[in-house]
């Protein structure tokens, strides 16, 4: 049986929708977009033309942080229909017109709350079962790995860091970008480290202590950096 016109949503609406959103965030292609959000092409064209149910819940948080939205707004959005344009009613039939729109509109305010609610749910199920599957092998070994290093405090610590791989995997999928590595020596720069102690001006080297983050284009954490005394000052000390 065809399915009717009316029945079904062309993926140019959605696309068009996108675009709105798009320009008020300051975003002037899908590509940027992609890039801002650290999503895939194909994740970018599901959104505009599939079901917005096979996107993963991460994938959707990452793009409605790069369009300044939470995940719900994003989905109303994209969802919600179109407006038609505006008409002049006739006065003599306002006031009818008015009390029959007023409750048709409450029922599909709260039918379409209903199912915002209900996709935003499973999209948040799907993530975390995901995820979960993913760090089965970490949640399974870890915990037993820490018990036997209690037991044998002289068990060597390399021989359990290969179980958190799945987890560092896992976060270079959702967009974690490092800051820096653990020791390293480098020009300190207040955009992206953080000292822990001392003064530092920019270009100084510091030593990384602990790691910051980037998430896509967003900066979560700045790298904790201690300042690395100038030679000539340990000379003089």
């Amino acid at each position: 049986m065809t399915v009717p016109q009316s029945a079904t949503k062309p993926a140019s609406d959605r696309t068009h929708r996108l675009r709105t959103l798009m320009t008020q965030a300051g975003i002037s292609s899908f590509r940027e977009l992609s890039r801002r959000a650290a999503v895939s092409q194909w994740q970018i064209r599901q959104l505009r033309t599939g079901p917005l149910s096979n996107l993963r819940w991460g994938v959707l948080c990452q793009l409605s942080q790069a369009l300044n939205l939470n995940p719900s707004q994003l989905i109303a959005a994209l969802e919600s229909e179109p407006k038609p344009p505006a008409v002049q009613p006739n006065p003599s039939e306002l006031e009818e017109a008015e009390l029959g729109d007023g409750e048709s509109l409450k029922q599909e305010y709260q039918r379409l709350q209903a199912q915002l609610n209900q996709q935003s749910s499973q999209l948040q199920q799907d993530f975390q079962r995901e995820s979960l599957e993913r760090l089965e092998s970490f949640l399974r070994f870890w915990y037993t790995a820490a018990a036997r290093v209690q037991q044998n405090p002289q068990l060597p610590a390399k021989n359990i860091l290969p179980l958190i791989r799945p987890l560092e995997q896992l976060l270079d999928d959702w967009g974690l970008i490092p800051i820096g590595d653990v020791d390293a020596i480098v020009p300190y720069n207040p955009q992206q480290h953080q000292l822990k102690q001392g003064t530092a001006n920019p270009g100084d080297r510091v030593r990384i202590t602990h790691r910051g983050y980037y998430h896509g284009d967003c900066l979560l954490w700045r790298a904790q950096v201690d300042p690395i005394p100038d030679s000539n000052e340990q000379g003089h000390t």
